[in-house]
């Protein structure tokens, strides 16, 4: 069954063996065996960097802060607790999560409060051609993704314009999931409004991941040089790994490059236009540049849909744009949003303490917290 839908405005460690994750990989149980390694790799990264700002946050209003268990830390004051994991908080159901996480779910929800969604279409592998009729109809490039129950953009390809490389995203895609969606490739800056009981309490823009040159490194050299950084450095710059995969050949493809390239020195290649994958250098606090009447009616929107701690990603060349028919476009609602992007700022000291506001306003109205 094919659904299409215009715009509207109405543990720790590493797998043992690397044979044993291709395997894996063939025979289906595991999607992407190598680049699950490489986020594996990271993961001591990701762990460390949370529980140092849990701490931090935790020290701001006076709460104590400890590890119960692998990944999960309890914050306690004034005779309550609250226990995180990552970014993870105890506000909202499994189940809300659930229904959010689903996108053609969410965007007929956000559809029916008059925000504009993107045009799409679900469809799965065995009806590949359905996908093709979308990318001809609306001429492209279009976005692949699996339906739900993903994150970090994995098994996400942007840029796609061409039936091979459509037939090649929908390849990677399934490896995620029997159901998947195409949708028009919207243009535009990304913003994430991060949202706690209907308040804004951040907004960053999430620029794609980019390089500089050096003159004598091919692109694909300067790629592994800053996965280096990101596993070894003396501080956190990304939680996660930049992948050499489709959506980077597609991106370096647009501007007429391939991974053997040499960039002059000084010269900013975007190699991605996912920005999940993204680093410090790439995310721009700019709550103040959010108009109060996007602010109001996302932060009304996300209440309705029973989420108490949302990010809404939106794409527009425009912030200043009115939500509406011809107005910027979410792209997704994520629910428990991750908290790095707005600590891993260009700009430290522009940074909006997220997590401490996220701390204090569970302590202040008892709310996801527990009396031991």
């Amino acid at each position: 069954m094919t659904r299409t839908v215009t715009p509207t405005a109405g543990g720790a460690g590493f797998l043992p063996d690397l044979d044993r994750l291709r395997r894996a990989a063939r025979l289906h149980r595991l999607p992407d065996a190598l680049n699950v390694l490489k986020r594996r790799r990271l993961a001591p990264v990701s762990r460390r960097f949370y529980r140092e700002m849990w701490q931090a946050a935790a020290d701001n209003i006076g709460a104590t802060c400890r590890p119960v268990g692998p990944g999960l830390t309890r914050i306690d004051r004034d005779g309550y607790a609250t226990f995180v994991e990552g970014s993870d908080l105890m506000l909202d159901s499994a189940v809300t999560l659930s229904m959010i996480g689903d996108r053609e779910v969410s965007f007929e929800l956000i559809a029916g409060h008059g925000i504009r969604t993107p045009a799409y279409r679900v469809f799965d592998r065995a009806r590949a051609r359905e996908a093709e009729a979308f990318l001809a109809a609306t001429g492209g490039p279009v976005v692949v993704k699996p339906l739900r129950g993903t994150g970090g953009g994995r098994g996400v390809t942007t840029g796609v314009d061409t039936p091979e490389r459509l037939r090649r995203a929908i390849r990677r895609a399934a490896r995620f999931g029997r159901d998947l969606v195409v949708e028009e490739q919207v243009p535009g800056d990304y913003y994430r409004l991060t949202y706690l009981d209907g308040d804004l309490i951040d907004a960053v823009r999430r620029d794609p991941p980019a390089l500089v040159g050096t003159g004598d490194k091919t692109i694909r050299h300067l790629v592994a040089r800053e996965n280096d950084r990101r596993l070894n450095g003396p501080v956190p710059t990304a939680l996660s790994p930049l992948l050499i995969d489709a959506d980077m050949r597609n991106r370096l493809a647009e501007d007429g490059r391939r991974l053997s390239d040499v960039p002059a020195r000084g010269e900013t290649v975007v190699v991605k236009r996912a920005v999940n994958e993204n680093a410090a250098a790439q995310n721009h606090s700019v709550q103040g540049q959010v108009p109060e009447a996007t602010a109001a009616r996302l932060g009304q929107l996300v209440t309705d849909l029973g989420l108490r701690f949302a990010g809404v990603d939106l794409m527009t060349p425009d912030l200043a744009t009115p939500l509406g028919p011809e107005g910027p476009v979410v792209i997704e609602i994520n629910g428990n949003p991750g908290l790095h992007h707005h600590v891993l700022v260009a700009n430290p000291t522009q940074a909006v303490p997220v997590p401490r506001i996220v701390l204090e306003h569970l302590f202040a109205n008892r709310v996801g917290v527990v009396r031991p």
